[in-house]
């Protein structure tokens, strides 16, 4: 499921200006496409940074640089180990056919 910035702050019970933030740096770290909504996936993302926020007393920006780049590092490692797996499939069937 899909969310408006709006509908999303209320599901994360914060402002709709926090959210759009969320959204930018997202974009910017490669994480979503330029006019893709959040999901029910970004939920937790948005959760941890709200609570690193909340828990060092810093600003949104610093709690954004220090948690989101741990998911784009998740996601290289698993677009990496796809590639993988796609090869090793492929280096299979063609020792099938040897």
């Amino acid at each position: 499921m899909y969310y408006s910035d709006q509908d999303f702050a209320e599901k994360v019970g914060d402002k709709p200006g926090n959210v759009r933030f969320f959204k930018k740096c997202l974009r910017d770290l490669g994480l979503i496409g330029s006019r893709q909504q959040l999901s029910d996936e970004y939920l937790e993302i948005f959760k941890e940074v709200s609570d690193f926020r909340d828990e060092s007393r810093s600003t949104w920006e610093v709690a954004m640089e220090n948690v989101l780049p741990r998911y784009v590092n998740q996601e290289d490692t698993k677009n990496e180990r796809e590639i993988l797996e796609e090869i090793l499939e492929v280096l299979k069937r063609i020792e099938q056919k040897m």
